[in-house]
């Protein structure tokens, strides 16, 4: 049997496959035979058909079935011997099947590529710091406060925090477009929910009054069709709604989860709630900001087939946060493009994270395992039951030690790389926006 590699270091590679004729024959005799005891062909009873005319109907089949799982099993065989880490299913191309003939095929397929760590002493990122202040602390409870609050109807000019409820159509060159109409709509003033301009132009606004606002799409707005392009939307103020906001007394303190009897015990709750989110927050960009750095400074390939398997998952993912049954997913919802870049981008910091971990002759550590299991632990009500639980299930256990590895890595990356240390207000922290 015929085995060519290309240059070692590429993950694309092909491997000549000759399958011997002799090897061929004698498995098709032998499937032919058992076809002939199993055959039910009209004119014969059960069994006892003629070889030649079970030969003549399913010699064909049998044969094609036989030379690809021979090339296949040969493909492995092969593979295995060479020690090679597969990750994708061979392709096999014929190159020349004829009776009586030795068979020949070519297999392309991905492997995984060899990957080489660089020092981490030479990595460099950024490290947020962040702390919470007293208008921070106020600006929590009265958001707090306006989504528990009641809405009650203004006869005074909109103004930003008020919710208007509105008729609008829009018209793109003067025509009315689908989904850009509705009535009775409401819009919490400064929420930011609409494209950009839209609030902005209902502040000032009366009941019954009507106004035209001139905008533009974003670029990057969702339906592609509409993006970029100018809009029209006439629009008339059905009704402006003031927001009434709750006393701050133990009935809304117990609203938002909290046991307090007076407004400084329930501000020290929150405050401790929020500077355990800011934490976890501060943790995640730091560890993101970490694995940026790791694949700047380590450039590889990566096989097409992990980058889709990635994107597979993440749709899935997708799909489920959507409450959408995955067997419904369609194309055209959600393109393969849409995912490729984090994709690529999530199979890289694993491979790297993978390899860190074989390098360093990492193992999980059970202290850290169980300080992850009391963690996720602590919000149930009873807490050693989860941890029992844990402990007890094999896949689960797997499961934190994985992320226990992780950590390590983590801890790793952080005591080797150069941290640079960035301000940052609250709100910048836990924004969506910020980049490291």
């Amino acid at each position: 049997m015929k085995f060519s590699f290309n240059r070692k270091a590429e993950i694309n590679q092909s491997l000549d496959i000759v399958v011997p004729n002799k090897e061929v024959e004698k498995l098709v005799a032998d499937k032919l035979k058992i076809a002939q005891k199993d055959s039910k062909l009209k004119g014969f009873r059960k069994g006892k058909a003629p070889l030649d005319v079970v030969t003549n109907i399913y010699g064909p089949e049998i044969r094609q079935d036989v030379i690809f799982d021979l090339a296949t099993k040969s493909f492995h065989k092969q593979a295995e011997e060479k020690d090679l880490k597969i990750v994708s299913r061979p392709n096999l191309i014929p190159e020349k099947i004829e009776e009586g003939k030795d068979v020949k095929f070519k297999a392309t397929f991905e492997v995984y590529p060899e990957i080489s760590v660089g020092s981490l002493s030479r990595l460099s990122y950024k490290k947020p710091n962040c702390s919470i202040t007293d208008e921070d602390l106020d600006k929590t409870i009265l958001n707090l406060q306006k989504r528990m609050s009641k809405w009650e109807s203004s006869e005074e000019p909109s103004k930003e925090g008020d919710q208007v409820k509105i008729n609008f159509v829009g018209k793109i060159d003067g025509e009315e477009f689908e989904g850009g109409s509705a009535n009775d709509f409401p819009i919490e003033l400064g929420s930011k929910s609409m494209i950009e301009g839209f609030e902005d132009g209902l502040v000032g606004l009366s009941k019954d009054e009507e106004k035209t606002l001139e905008l533009k799409f974003p670029d990057d707005y969702g339906k592609q069709e509409l993006a970029s392009k100018p809009v029209k939307f006439e629009i008339k103020v059905i009704e402006i709604s003031k927001a009434i906001l709750p006393e701050l007394d133990e009935e809304f303190f117990k609203g938002t989860g909290i046991e307090a009897k007076d407004t400084e015990e329930y501000k020290k709750q929150v405050l401790g709630k929020l500077e355990e989110d800011l934490d976890n927050i501060l943790k995640g960009k730091v560890r993101q900001n970490l694995y940026d750095s790791l694949v700047e400074e380590n450039e590889f390939d990566v096989p097409k087939a992990m980058v889709d398997s990635e994107i597979s998952n993440m749709k899935l993912d997708t799909a489920r946060r959507m409450g959408m049954d995955p067997k419904d997913m369609k194309e055209d919802l959600f393109p393969n493009e849409t995912f490729e870049e984090e994709a690529l981008k999530r199979v890289k910091i694993g491979m790297l994270l993978n390899k860190i971990i074989e390098d360093s002759e990492l193992k999980p550590n059970a202290e850290k395992v169980k300080e992850i299991i009391e963690e996720r632990a602590k919000n149930y009500k009873e807490p050693q039951q989860v941890i029992n639980y844990f402990y007890s299930d094999e896949e689960q256990l797997k499961n934190i030690e994985s992320i226990s590895l992780e950590e390590q890595v983590v801890d790793l990356l952080t005591s080797s790389a150069k941290s640079n240390e960035e301000e940052l207000t609250y709100e910048e922290c836990i924004s969506g926006n910020y980049q490291g």
